[in-house]
């Protein structure tokens, strides 16, 4: 099974836009298709995909943050019909991989559902399912009551979201804590980027007060309500 890069002038970046981005991610969560292009164009944005017969079957996509260090897995789709075919594991095996090589980030980070505020759609898939899959890749969850922000005017912002690092830096592996410092140069960016500025609102205090000065603590996975969840955002 073959990973490919999906870029600007590729004829399959519609179908992983509409075909899987789409139907797997409410429109609150989602970029728009111009962001999408955009993040292309400027280099911080890439995708990868998983093509058989000219069909996108599955595609992860790539946001960097260089000022932190910090690189997201944004979204991560697999078409309907072609689930538990392992898909999903060759997309990992390229963040873990090709993607680091890329940019050497200091953390890969991921924003995966929690089970106990996202229930099951035939569409979007079972967020239980999904938090297995990524503890089965290795996961670990940060210790922050995380949730999206609002990615565009008219969205809203996402709650009961749990940040998941996937990949760390050679000299990060196997540490118990991750550094402080780069999640909140990244959180701040991505507010900014997002919602215009870092706000001062209970809910977002409450995500930055968890970055401890000696790191955030590493949570497994495997115990879903002893993973924060937040609910009023």
């Amino acid at each position: 099974m073959q990973v490919s890069a999906i870029g600007l002038d590729s004829p399959l970046l519609d179908s992983v836009y509409d075909d899987l981005l789409v139907p797997s991610f409410t429109p609150h969560e989602l970029m728009s298709r111009a962001e999408v292009r955009n993040g292309l164009e400027s280099g911080l944005l890439w995708i990868s995909g998983v093509v058989d017969d000219g069909r996108v079957d599955g595609a992860a996509v790539a946001e960097w943050s260089p000022k932190s260090g910090v690189l997201l897995l944004s979204y991560i789709a697999v078409r309907r019909g072609v689930r538990s075919a392992g898909i999903g594991g060759a997309l990992m095996e390229e963040i873990r991989t090709g993607w680091q090589e890329r940019v050497h980030p200091l953390l890969t980070l991921a924003e995966v559902e929690h089970p106990a505020a996202h229930t099951p759609d035939d569409e979007r898939g079972d967020p239980g399912a999904r938090l297995r899959f990524y503890a089965r890749q290795g996961g670990r969850v940060l210790d922050v009551p995380y949730f999206q922000p609002a990615l565009h005017q008219g969205a809203a912002r996402v709650p009961g979201i749990v940040l998941t690092l996937l990949a760390t830096a050679p000299e990060l592996a196997g540490a118990a804590l991750v550094p402080s410092e780069p999640v909140r140069i990244w959180m701040a960016e991505y507010f900014e980027t997002t919602e215009g500025r870092v706000p001062d609102d209970p809910a977002t205090t409450a995500m930055f007060a968890a970055m401890a000065p000696d790191g955030i603590k590493l949570l497994p996975m495997d115990d879903h309500a002893a993973l924060p969840c937040t609910s009023d955002v």
